[in-house]
């Protein structure tokens, strides 16, 4: 079957079943995970070969899991971005795309259903649990044949799929290929099928109605398991026509100065902060390696070094282990040497939440902890420095890649991709060679100091460019409240970087009971860790203390920084701290807000500004257990006002029909 199709594709291509002929009457099916675009996608090339070869119907089908790890808003968002832009695409093509959304009422197992009636299953390869077990399960229950494509290397992982202890190494073993495949130009695949016109074991979802418009797709995310306390990145938006458009701007801007720019943190613009679309597949690694090799400067050079060599020796190392998180993957000398160093004294052990909302003791590595929690990412040469100071903290090797790796992959848009795994691991000694004399902790891994990194950084520029609101600049939330439910809601803003502020006021009975294991067992995972590590840490468990706890670092104001002005007949309210005046835009509260009796405001003015975490009078005097619904309240209300339109006005030299 793969000897019918063209060596750049079948080279890409591997049998995960032991179907090799199409003889079904169903429709070959393109299932995309993490190659969502139309321009030069092998899967989507080789269903329309596949089909037209067998004259069989097409169907291109995506489906959002609330199962991969560390599902949130954040990433679900980036999905239906790139949702948004597949389904344009493929109706430009004339093909047919549908996406199915799990969720409350919507959880078929659909690809085992479509496994059982399709003629032919393409699917993109990407090589990390729980994606390669879901394949695997499809696969063995399959009546068809089923094809992984390569649609994240240049070098195909089919084709080397290998683990080579050094880059240098990987560099000289794929020459002759990379040589002859990097200025390959991508052929377009002209023939005509028909699209998939059948029964669907579920409802599409419609995407100009649920995902195009804004208030809509909240509520599809709000019937999703998923964490709505990881927020979007209102200012990046995803998908293909985004990612594009980014790409040909630093081709056309930025990349002459990417190899002198590249490691300075503080230049936002010196590197193309492309990670997260070839994560998403939102934009193809072979159209960046053609266009980038053609410039022939120093800088495209080493920019293609990044790309061909770190990134895609991160990939065929990841692609040829069944465990790529396990410590195991590390070199024996670097096992050896955690061992010869595992009773050495820390002097600060740091508790889980201490290192993910960056209360570490160090600036630096707490400004490289924030980009992660508000922007969705972190510079490459610091996250380099970031990851090994984490072990010094952390009382043993598999905690240390544990936690590196959970709050890269919660956060980061470019989390839970091979490349994060790599340069988690690097950090902890994988890819690299032993440095002496031993050092305490760190043994003879390859030591990065924060203090020295700091010292050859501008950190007045960096911490500013981190700092950076993600809300409006000229406008500041109020949270008004000490309840478990308004420090927690300000505790999520200020981690995402939204200008809040918080005003006390009389403690009530909310406030008076104690945290219980039940509680917290019967809360998502999101809210009863955290505090369960504010309780352990704090050794109380006290709502009023883990409150107290919560609002630690957020900015603190009271009812006298609050007044009222009319210009033109409105009213409108301000807050002034430190001698800055600001627009509020919302007060926000678990219940009526006593703050507006001095305000001297109507009615209709309280109902605009006032915001209640609680949409009603609660049931339940559980506290605790109101946390779920007031979050998915205050994402909804924060997504509303935060987000940025986002319009892709820069030129693309391309079309994707």
């Amino acid at each position: 079957m793969l000897d019918d199709l063209p060596n750049h594709l079948s080279d890409r291509t591997r049998m995960v079943n032991d179907y090799h002929e199409v003889t079904g009457d169903g429709p070959v099916v393109v299932w995309l995970k993490s190659a969502l675009r139309v321009h030069e996608n092998p899967a989507i090339d080789i269903g329309l070969l596949v089909a037209e070869r067998y004259q069989k119907s097409l169907l291109i089908y995506q489906a959002i899991d609330e199962r991969y790890p560390h599902a949130s808003l954040r990433h679900h968002n980036m999905l239906l971005d790139g949702a948004r832009d597949l389904h344009s695409g493929c109706k430009s093509r004339g093909l047919r795309y549908v996406l199915h959304v799990a969720r409350d009422n919507n959880r078929q197992a659909v690809v085992k259903t479509l496994a059982n009636s399709a003629s032919c299953i393409v699917t993109d390869l990407f090589p990390l649990p729980p994606w390669t077990h879901w394949v695997r399960r499809m696969a063995k229950s399959a009546r068809c044949p089923v094809l992984e494509v390569d649609c994240h290397c240049v070098i195909p992982m089919t084709l080397f799929g290998k683990s080579v202890d050094r880059p240098f190494k990987f560099r000289d073993a794929t020459k002759k290929m990379r040589k002859r495949l990097v200025q390959q130009t991508w052929p377009e695949i002209e023939v005509t099928v028909e699209p998939y016109t059948g029964d669907l074991p579920f409802t599409p979802v419609d995407i100009d109605k649920l995902v195009s418009d804004t208030s809509a797709r909240i509520t599809l995310l709000r019937d999703c398991r998923i964490d709505p306390t990881v927020m979007p990145i209102w200012r990046e938006r995803g998908g293909e026509l985004a990612s594009l458009a980014k790409w040909q701007k630093f081709l056309d801007k930025n990349l002459g100065g990417y190899a002198r720019r590249r490691n300075n943190a503080a230049d936002p613009e010196g590197v193309s902060r492309l990670s997260a679309a070839f994560h998403y597949g939102f934009l193809s690694p072979m159209k960046v390696a053609r266009e980038a090799s053609a410039i022939g400067t120093k800088s495209a050079d080493k920019y293609l070094d990044e790309l061909l060599i770190f990134r895609e020796h991160a990939w065929h190392h990841v692609v040829s282990t069944n465990t790529p998180y396990c410590s195991s993957n590390l070199p024996h000398w670097a096992i050896e040497s955690w061992n010869n160093t595992a009773d050495d004294p820390r002097t600060v052990i740091l508790s889980d939440h201490q290192i993910e909302y960056a209360r570490s003791p160090n600036r630096l590595w707490n400004l490289c902890q924030q980009s992660l929690v508000r922007h969705g990412e972190l510079h490459n040469n610091l996250r380099m420095t970031w990851g090994k100071a984490i072990p010094h903290w952390c009382e043993t090797l598999e905690q240390s890649l544990s936690r590196a790796q959970m709050y890269n992959d919660k956060y980061a848009l470019d989390g839970r991709d091979p490349s994060s795994i790599a340069g988690i691991q690097w950090c902890h000694g994988l890819f690299d060679r032993p440095f002496f004399p031993s050092l305490p902790v760190m043994g003879v891994v390859r030591k990065r100091d924060l203090e020295t990194h700091a010292s050859r950084l501008d950190m007045a520029k960096y911490a500013s460019y981190v700092d950076r609101h993600t809300s409006p600049d000229d406008e500041i939330f109020i949270v008004y409240g000490n309840s478990l439910l308004e420090c927690f809601a300000a505790r999520v803003m200020y981690d995402n970087g939204v200008n809040v502020l918080h005003i006390s006021k009389t403690v009530g009975d909310w406030d008076r009971g104690e945290l219980t294991v039940e509680q917290v067992n019967d809360l998502p995972e999101y809210i009863g860790n955290r505090l369960k590590s504010i309780a352990e840490k704090i050794q109380s468990n006290k709502l009023s203390r883990i409150s107290s706890d919560l609002l630690r670092g957020i900015p603190a104001g009271t009812r006298e920084n609050l007044q009222t002005e009319s210009s033109q007949g409105e009213s409108k309210v301000h807050v002034t701290v430190k001698d800055k005046t600001t627009s509020v835009a919302r007060i926000i509260s678990m219940d009526s807000i006593d703050l507006f009796d001095s305000l001297h405001l109507d009615s209709k003015q309280i109902a605009d500004l006032q915001y209640h975490l609680l949409d009603s009078e609660p049931a339940s005097t559980d506290i605790v257990g109101l946390l779920p619904l007031a979050l998915w309240r205050l994402a909804e209300l924060l997504w509303t006002l935060c987000e940025v339109d986002y319009e892709t006005s820069y030129p693309v030299q391309m079309k994707l029909i």
